[in-house]
């Protein structure tokens, strides 16, 4: 499994069918997938980091991945959205 899919899947657990689903058939999804799980681990070192940056950029990786995230979302409810009925059984006006 992609590296980036599994920390979503660890983020969304819930969702991890629909994740695996929508990884197997969207290249652009997967690539949000890895820069997610790159985010997440560039938080995690400059949280652990002792330079004198750490508060501002911590603050920026916190919003990427809270960026990512959302889109993660979005992409998810637009891929598990069904229509209640085909078109063409929609009753005559």
């Amino acid at each position: 499994m992609d590296e980036g899919v599994a920390a979503v899947r660890l983020q969304f657990p819930i969702r991890a069918k629909a994740i695996e689903e929508l990884a197997s058939r969207d290249d652009v999804f997967c690539e949000i997938c890895r820069d997610f799980a790159e985010a997440q681990m560039e938080l995690a070192k400059w949280r652990a980091s002792e330079d004198p940056n750490r508060e501002e950029r911590c603050a920026e990786y916190q919003e990427l991945v809270a960026g990512l995230g959302k889109e993660i979302e979005d992409a998810l409810d637009s891929a598990t959205v069904l229509p209640l009925r085909p078109p063409s059984a929609q009753p005559p006006r």
